[in-house]
């Protein structure tokens, strides 16, 4: 695969615990066992679904970049999320009683604006949130960010000065 504009400047790329296999497949056992006309599935499903998310999780990748946090997965669906670090606001951690048992974390990052994004078997989680938040937090008060400000604070400059003469102007017409 060639890398694109988003894979630029790649710090590390995030390994997956493969027991999120077996999460993956109690939560569907489960899911197939609670509705009425998923118990009929459950013995197809039983070998079958394990062969599924097994492919699913070889299909699962996630890098951070300088800029973004790269997440594709998929295996007949593909997907390519591409999360800004600029429009990132909270990175959180969810645990639960299978999840801790089987020893796997439950990630979801949230932005600005969109629906929160959920990544779940990411091995040494709480690192990888914290390498998360720190280069968001390096993007967001590198000089490059407060350069870009300046050319708007001008323009803010230049709007109060035309308001200003507009305004000299109508009270010089009401004398």
């Amino acid at each position: 695969m060639t890398e694109g504009y988003a894979d630029s400047g790649h710090i590390v790329s995030v390994e997956f615990d493969r027991k999120v296999i077996v999460y993956w497949w109690l939560s569907a056992m489960f899911a197939l066992t609670v509705s009425f006309v998923g118990i009929p599935l459950l013995i197809i499903w039983l070998p079958f679904g394990w062969l599924v998310h097994r492919k699913q999780y070889d299909h699962l990748a996630c890098a951070l970049t300088d800029r973004s946090i790269n997440i594709r997965m998929g295996w007949l669906f593909k997907k390519q999320q591409n999360i800004p670090l600029d429009k990132l606001t909270d990175v959180s951690i969810h645990e639960g009683p299978i999840l801790n048992a089987l020893g796997v974390v439950k990630m979801t990052f949230e932005t600005a604006g969109s629906t929160p994004f959920s990544l779940t078997g990411v091995k040494d989680g709480p690192k990888f949130r914290d390498m998360v938040l720190k280069q968001r937090d390096s993007l967001t008060t590198s000089p490059g960010i407060s350069g870009q400000e300046s050319p708007s604070n001008d323009v803010l400059v230049e709007i109060r000065d035309i308001l200003q003469q507009i305004s000299a102007n109508l009270s010089g017409e009401d004398e």
